[in-house]
């Protein structure tokens, strides 16, 4: 075997050992609805892990449309991920890290973000800092929604002449990390 391949099995083996040896175990458990079998629970298995893993922005689009993340093994996973308190404190170091770049020139700090959107959205930026940090339940549909706008290139966040407002992206945000249900309503057209 050269030394190529080796480090490929060796590496792959490590990254599948994490996948399973993690605060996961073996036997974690999901649960899922099916039709006509109610909710069921379902078990974790490494192959559920490293999907979650390979597909988690798709994922993240479909918890933003709403679907329920009851629907699927993967949607379930990615929920749960999406609403751990060490996710929740990274995207809000996230939102912060916004906030403190907005008054640097993007030549600086190689991030290009609208300045002026932001300092205007800055009360919002800091009541979803709050909320995420404050350990009280929130919604993996909400936590979606706010990565949404966190990578959306061609939003307010990082575009002036972005027809959405900010604030009022954040504000819908900031209601959805609220929604434990399926949500229901929409708001200006937009999916809160």
């Amino acid at each position: 075997m050269t030394d190529k391949i080796r480090c490929m099995v060796t590496q792959g083996a490590r990254f599948l050992g994490a996948l399973t040896s993690g605060r996961r175990q073996a036997s974690a458990r999901v649960l899922v609805t099916r039709n006509g079998a109610g909710i069921t629970e379902h078990r974790v298995r490494v192959w559920h892990e490293l999907g979650v893993r390979l597909r988690a922005q798709r994922l993240d689009r479909q918890l933003c449309r709403g679907e329920s993340p009851e629907s699927s093994v993967a949607l379930a996973l990615r929920a749960e991920r999406l609403v751990q308190p060490r996710a929740r404190k990274n995207l809000a170091g996230t939102l912060r890290r916004a906030m403190i770049l907005a008054d640097h020139p993007p030549s600086k700090i190689g991030v290009h973000l609208c300045g002026s959107h932001v300092r205007a959205a800055n009360q919002e930026l800091r009541d979803l800092c709050d909320r995420l940090l404050n350990g009280g339940p929130v919604s993996a549909y909400g936590v979606a929604q706010l990565r949404a706008i966190l990578a959306d290139g061609c939003g307010p966040l990082y575009q002036r002449n972005s027809p959405d407002d900010l604030g009022a992206r954040l504000r819908r945000a900031l209601c959805a990390l609220d929604v434990l249900g399926p949500p229901t309503a929409h708001h200006d057209g937009i999916p809160f």
